[in-house]
């Protein structure tokens, strides 16, 4: 199957609300594809899921449309962010941790790709025309555990979630894809939830593409087994 097929496939097998969404960092203007237009207007990275997901539409965004520095810093969109963005230190003052210590520490961990890159690129999953970095799933529990389930269906052992609560679509959901090459989980931050409207009942599962084949194959078993 293609890429696009594939894209159907899991939406049907998972009946998600709206699309998997398929997430490239482009290095240079070249390896954005044909056909694909610039957004129009300043979104956070999270919206851009969004609009992928709930509306369909294939696009790119440099940093210049980033209205989000701590998630286009998180994707490598930009790669100077304000210092208390880049401390931390910003989430202390916003509420988030006890001291500023403990923002540090947190930001410190956080995954971020260091890489320099030149737009980020979103499609539904079904009409991408690129291998993805990512296939960001934003799903209810149940859809998740799913997912879970057949990510570890060849091969068995734990499925690691990694996550702090803050940039989870940016950080948690594509950088931590992108860098480490496994799939990861996170629970959103007051961004992406008040911004991006991820719904109270929604959580969101991301993996790499190599993974989907394995997914699709698990996927198809349990509907067999378990209708």
């Amino acid at each position: 199957m293609s890429i696009k097929e594939k894209g159907a496939k899991l939406k049907e097998l998972l009946g998600l609300e709206g699309s998997a969404v398929a997430v490239k960092l482009a290095k240079t203007k070249d390896e954005i594809p044909a056909g694909y237009e610039e957004l129009g207007e300043e979104k956070r990275h999270c919206e851009m899921i969004q609009i992928a997901r709930k509306e369909g539409k294939k696009f790119y965004a440099p940093k210049e449309k980033h209205s989000c520095k701590g998630g286009a810093y998180a994707i490598g969109v930009v790669q100077d962010a304000p210092e208390p963005l880049k401390t931390g230190k910003l989430y202390h003052k916003l509420g988030n941790f006890a001291t500023e210590e403990g923002a540090v520490r947190t930001v410190e961990a956080i995954p971020r790709v260091k890489e320099e890159i030149y737009a980020s690129v979103y499609a539904p999953l079904e009409e991408a025309d690129f291998t993805p970095d990512s296939i960001v799933v934003i799903c209810t529990p149940k859809q998740g555990l799913r997912l879970a389930q057949a990510l570890l269906y060849k091969n068995g052992g734990r499925f690691q979630a990694d996550f702090s609560g803050i940039q989870s679509l940016c950080a948690d959901a594509v950088a931590a894809v992108k860098v480490r090459g496994v799939a990861n989980a996170t629970f959103g931050c007051n961004g992406s939830r008040k911004y991006a409207g991820i719904a109270d009942k929604e959580v969101i599962f991301a993996f790499p593409a190599d993974d989907l084949d394995n997914v699709i194959e698990a996927l198809e078993h349990f509907k067999n087994v378990w209708g």
